[in-house]
C-alpha cells in the first residue's frame, strides 16, 4: 500500500473518528439543560408551582376579575401567552400552567403517574387549588385546544365560553415529504443523526411554521431552543397529547356545548384551511364564531398576538 493512500485512509479515519465523537458529545447530555437550570434562566417574579397528580407544576396566577384559563400547545410553554396575559389582566384573572414535561414543570415519570391521570384533569386539579369554584373562559393553542375541548367536553357548566386556535380535529402526522427540502434536512441532521435540535433546528422550524417569517423573533427561537434541551426523562403515557385518538377527538368535539370561538391562520403549513371546515363539523353541539387570519402561520398567539386579541374580547365581551 503507497504512502499516498495510506495517508488517505489516516484523513478518512480521523474525519470519522472526529464525525462519531461529535456525535457522541450532541446525544449525550452536555448541552442539555436540567430542570432545576431551567428555572433558574426563566422563572420570574409571577412563577410558581404546585402538585398536580405528583407532578411539580410551574404555573402563573395573574390580574382581577372573571377567570381565564389558558392552555398551551404540545412544544410550547406559558409564556405563549404573554401578550395575551398582558392585554387582559387588567380585566380578567388570567391562569396559564405548563404541561407535563414543558417549560419549568416536571415530566411526569411513568411510576409516579397513575393510569387515570388527565391532562384535562390536571387543569381542573389546578383550578380547585388556586379556589376557582364556578364557571370560567378557556383558550388553547393547537394540542392546547385539544385538551381545551376536553374539559369543556367533560365539564360543561364549568366553561362558560371557549376559544381555540389552529387545533387538530383528530391526531395529524405531517410527513416529512411534505415538509421544505430545508426543514427536512434540518430534520435529518438533528433528530436522526445528532439526535439533539440544535438553535438552527428551531430557528428553520419555526421559520416554517410562520406565515411572515420576517415576524420571528431572535428571543422566540432562543426561548424554544432552551426549554426543548431539557434532559431527557421518560414520561407517561397518558401525559402525551399525539395519544388523543380519533374516537376521543370525535367525543370531544362533540361533547362541546359552550360558546366557541375559532380562530384560524390560513398560513398554517400543518393544518391548512381545510382542517377548519374537519375540525367545525364536528363540533355539533356548540355555538361556533369563525375568524380567519389570512397572512398568519400555525402559532397566532405567538406570531400576531395583535391579531388575536380584539376577537378574542370582542367574543368574551358580547
Amino acid at each position: 500500500m503507497g504512502t499516498r493512500t495510506m495517508t488517505v485512509i489516516a484523513i478518512l479515519g480521523a474525519i470519522v473518528v472526529t464525525v462519531l465523537a461529535g456525535l457522541s458529545i450532541f446525544r449525550s447530555d452536555a448541552f442539555r439543560l436540567t430542570l432545576d437550570e431551567l428555572r433558574g434562566m426563566y422563572a420570574t417574579e409571577q412563577s410558581r408551582y404546585t402538585n398536580l397528580a405528583g407532578i411539580s407544576t410551574h404555573y402563573q396566577d395573574e390580574g382581577q376579575g372573571y377567570p381565564i384559563v389558558l392552555i398551551h400547545r404540545s412544544e410550547g410553554t406559558l409564556r405563549t401567552w404573554d401578550a395575551t396575559v398582558a392585554a387582559l389582566k387588567s380585566r380578567y384573572r388570567l391562569i396559564r400552567l405548563e404541561l407535563p414535561g414543558r417549560g419549568l414543570s416536571e415530566a411526569g415519570a411513568p411510576e409516579v403517574v397513575g393510569d387515570d391521570v388527565t391532562l384535562h384533569g390536571m387543569v381542573m386539579e389546578l383550578l380547585d387549588q388556586l379556589g376557582v369554584e364556578g364557571s370560567f373562559h378557556l383558550i388553547g393553542q393547537s394540542s392546547g385546544g385539544t385538551i381545551a375541548t376536553r374539559v369543556a367536553a367533560n365539564y360543561p357548566d364549568r366553561v362558560e365560553k371557549l376559544v381555540v386556535m389552529n387545533m387538530p380535529s383528530s391526531p395529524v402526522s405531517v410527513p416529512r415529504s411534505a415538509r421544505p427540502m430545508d426543514v427536512r434536512r434540518s430534520m435529518i441532521l438533528n433528530d436522526d443523526y445528532l439526535q439533539f435540535r440544535t438553535r438552527g433546528f428551531w430557528d428553520t422550524y419555526y421559520t416554517y411554521l410562520w406565515g411572515e417569517p420576517e415576524r420571528l423573533s431572535e428571543d422566540l427561537v432562543t426561548l424554544m431552543y432552551d426549554q426543548n434541551r431539557r434532559v431527557r426523562a421518560p414520561m407517561a403515557l397518558p401525559l402525551i397529547p399525539a395519544n388523543f385518538s380519533p374516537e376521543q377527538a370525535d367525543k370531544n368535539l362533540g361533547g362541546v356545548t359552550a360558546p366557541t370561538l375559532v380562530i384560524w391562520a390560513m398560513a398554517d403549513p400543518v393544518l391548512p384551511p381545510s382542517q377548519l371546515e374537519a375540525l367545525t363539523s364536528r363540533m355539533t353541539q356548540a355555538q361556533l364564531t369563525v375568524h380567519k387570519l389570512p397572512e398568519v402561520g400555525h402559532f397566532p398567539a405567538l406570531e400576531a398576538p395583535e391579531q388575536i386579541l380584539p376577537p378574542i374580547e370582542a367574543f368574551l365581551e358580547r
